[in-house]
């Protein structure tokens, strides 16, 4: 919780973007079909990002926060442009 207080903006920009991605690429626009297509698209994020904060961890170096949250975001752009491109 204190990381959403201190990142809002972040986590506002994320999730706003995330909603635009979701409207572009859903061929119809229901409040179910939004909801789940942005919670698929934040969770693969989150997953994927997964992988290099336990590299880090297994070599005795965490990230930080705002390292965990670069890898998120880069994770999602990576999905993002992925979806965009095959439309």
């Amino acid at each position: 919780m204190k990381s959403i207080k201190k990142y809002s903006i972040w986590w506002l920009i994320l999730i706003s973007l995330t909603l635009t991605v979701s409207a572009i690429t859903s061929p119809t626009i229901t409040v179910t079909g939004m909801f789940f297509s942005m919670l698929g698209h934040l969770a693969f994020a989150v997953i994927i990002s997964l992988i290099p904060l336990i590299i880090y961890w297994l070599i005795r170096k965490p990230l930080n926060v705002e390292q965990y949250m670069a890898t998120v975001t880069a994770m999602w752009l990576f999905l993002a442009i992925a979806n965009l491109a095959v439309m």
